[in-house]
């Protein structure tokens, strides 16, 4: 039997989202071929785990949709690094790869009408491991921060392409909220 394959991945999601519409039946969909995905890890190039020391990690796409539609890719954290909390304004799921990545959700306090203010508080937290999974609603708030030693590598896929999507970018200690700033990516 032959390992399931990023293009079989990708044929699979444009099948559910050809179809679906609803957000949380795409994610209870598309979780379980992810992890399928994240099995086996034959498809993981050693390219992947390179990051960029300047923003604590490396994007290397692996399909794109020509209309910014089904983005997945990899996220190579690199040692004591991370992000911001931060939404997506899209459907998410992070599987693990390698290492372990850790995701701290966050709840929005305030009723977001006043213009680059947003007060939040931590909710949970969850740790994402190899085959271990988290999913997300296009305005659910995360931070992720590698606290290993080594990197920790994640397959991430979104319904909408990030760059697209006008997502936000938070600092829970100033109380603000801005348009989160372009990542560096490279194409896988």
């Amino acid at each position: 039997m032959s390992a399931y394959s990023i293009e079989s991945f990708v044929k699979d999601l444009k099948s559910i989202t050809d179809v679906e519409t609803d957000d949380r039946a795409i994610l209870k969909q598309v979780t379980p071929l992810a992890v399928r995905l994240a099995e086996d890890t034959s498809w993981v190039k050693p390219d992947y785990y390179s990051g960029s020391e300047e923003q604590g990690f490396g994007v290397t796409i692996l399909h794109e949709g020509d209309d910014y539609e089904l983005l997945v890719e990899t996220v190579c954290w690199l040692p004591g690094r991370g992000v911001t909390p931060h939404d997506h304004q899209t459907w998410g799921v992070v599987v693990g790869l390698d290492g372990a990545e850790k995701n701290v959700n966050w709840r929005r306090r305030d009723d977001g009408a006043k213009a680059g203010y947003a007060d939040l508080e931590e909710r949970n937290e969850v740790i994402v491991t190899r085959g271990q999974f988290c999913t997300f609603m296009p305005d659910d708030i995360h931070s992720v921060r590698n606290d290993g030693d080594t990197p920790a590598l994640s397959l991430h896929v979104y319904g909408r392409s990030l760059t697209q999507t006008g997502r936000s970018e938070f600092d829970p200690v100033a109380r603000t909220v801005i348009l989160c700033p372009a990542r560096e990516r490279i194409k896988g």
